[in-house]
């Protein structure tokens, strides 16, 4: 048969790479060899570097080894054994087809498979059908130890950002395992853009924020405000372990933020209709904003913004309504007059009537969440003893499940607003100042009304242009 292969293909596949390629790197050499023992001549080398055989992830080698045995390209394949090859029924049986029809060798280094003959075919068959045997049990053990490390509270999967990952050595001097433990920095950063989306500045803000700091994600990617949202909604940060994207009790490390902090946050991440900002940053005050006054019309305000002029002056920046094309207005007094607006509305505004006008719903919401996690903890607690089995535990920690949405979307709907934390009073004035203009944009959203009422020709600014109305 080796006289007749004019030119093979090597195979190599690992499911799961350490980053050093060596896996791969040893089935090639031994693979090459091999070819060398035969005769045969290597045409081409296809390698899937940290690819499984079994998932629905493309394995993008595979499929031009196919190609190229389809094409003539080759006529011989050697693995380092089948089970690298494949370890699903269906995709062997794709192979093997295909290799009869255009006559293919295939060699192992545990000896020549000829899927000629009907005993080489059975003996493929065997060895897809025991490495697919092994896969199952090792996905079953693994999904069990997943569920009893998570009913135990340990934590699986990447490290958030805001934690390091610490192994635990045993008396003896072995590794017993690891702990998440918080990270001072990244913490600090956590606590600070949950502060900020309180305060309700955007998610583009936050990602600024990170980005100023010279933060990246675990991949080494600058933060985008849609990663940083999901960050944030994640419960781990406040102590919970999750399985399945479902709290099922307390985690064992330190959370980063309080239960209060989180339910905050996000109650204003997950908010219906909730803005979601693209593109550049906000520069204008109240684009989008100011309302277009002129009767029957009602547009909403947009920025008009010259270019220098070959003289090098600058024409001023104006608010003008895109809906009639009739309103125009100078960009810096409309601008400078609702800032003084804001700030003497803001030093005498009642921050008590951005409190909850249901305190004792909102109290009672609480308890009730605290005491489905109580619940939670425990049941965890009866599994890892033995007093409950895993099918009793999945039940009941379904109906939990439910309880516990309930009571988070109570206490989103409760919750006060904080967006003025730290904006009124005295320090408004200095606050104001000091704040972004995505977060002023908030305030005056959440606060007034701004309408640009309409003018003569050739009539000067005046503050009776510009109404303004509180909401409340």
């Amino acid at each position: 048969m080796s006289s007749k292969v004019q030119a093979c293909g090597i195979y190599a596949r690992i499911s799961s790479d350490d980053g050093s390629a060596l896996g791969v790197a040893r089935q090639i050499d031994d693979c090459t060899r091999e070819a060398e023992r035969r005769d045969w001549k290597l045409a081409e080398v296809f390698t899937d570097n940290d690819v499984s055989a079994t998932k629905s992830k493309r394995r993008p080698e595979y499929e031009r080894l196919l190609q190229a045995i389809e094409t003539g390209g080759i006529d011989a394949v050697i693995v380092f054994d089948v089970d690298r090859l494949t370890r699903t029924p269906a995709e062997l049986e794709r192979f093997i087809d295909l290799a009869d029809r255009h006559h293919i060798a295939l060699a192992s280094i545990g000896g020549e498979v000829d899927l000629a003959t009907p005993q080489g075919r059975l003996t493929a068959r065997i060895k897809g059908s025991v490495a697919r045997h092994e896969v199952e049990q090792m996905s079953r053990r693994l999904k069990r130890k997943f569920q009893e490390n998570a009913k135990e509270g340990k934590p699986h999967g990447v490290t958030p950002f805001g934690y390091r990952r610490e192994h635990i050595i045993d008396d003896q001097g072995r590794n017993a395992g690891y702990r998440e433990v918080i990270d001072p920095v990244q913490a600090e950063a956590v606590r600070e853009l949950y502060r900020m989306v309180i305060a309700g500045q955007s998610l583009r803000s936050l990602a600024k924020y990170m980005t100023d700091r010279g933060f990246k994600t675990s991949r080494g990617n600058d933060f985008a405000g849609n990663v940083i949202g999901n960050m944030l909604r994640n419960p781990r940060y406040a102590g919970h372990r999750t399985h399945e994207k479902q709290i099922i009790g307390t985690g064992n490390w330190e959370p980063i933020v309080s239960q209060d902090t989180f339910d905050q946050a996000f109650a204003i991440l997950t908010t219906p209709g909730r803005r979601h900002s693209r593109g550049l940053e906000a520069r204008y005050l109240l684009s989008g904003i100011a309302i277009c006054g002129r009767e029957g019309c009602g547009g909403v305000l947009r920025p008009n913004v010259h270019k220098p002029r070959p003289d090098g002056k600058q024409r001023s920046s104006a608010y003008v309504c895109p809906r009639c094309m009739k309103l125009t207005r100078r960009m810096d007094p409309v601008d400078e007059l609702v800032n003084d607006f804001m700030v003497a509305y803001l030093t005498k505004f009642n921050l008590r009537s951005t409190a909850t006008d249901k305190p004792d719903a909102l109290r009672s919401a609480q308890e009730a969440r605290d005491a489905v996690l109580a619940r939670m903890d425990t049941l965890a607690d009866s599994f890892a003893v033995g007093e409950v089995t895993a099918r009793q535990m999945a039940r009941i920690n379904e109906q939990l499940q439910v309880q516990l949405e309930a009571a988070e979307r109570d206490i989103g709907r409760l919750q006060p607003n904080r967006i003025l934390h730290g904006m009124t009073g005295p320090g408004a004035a200095a606050a104001w100042e000091a704040t972004t203009i995505e977060h002023k944009r908030t305030i005056i959203r959440s606060l007034l009304k701004v309408t640009i009422l309409p003018s003569g020709p050739g009539v000067k600014f005046a503050d009776d242009q510009v109404l303004i109305e509180p909401l409340a």
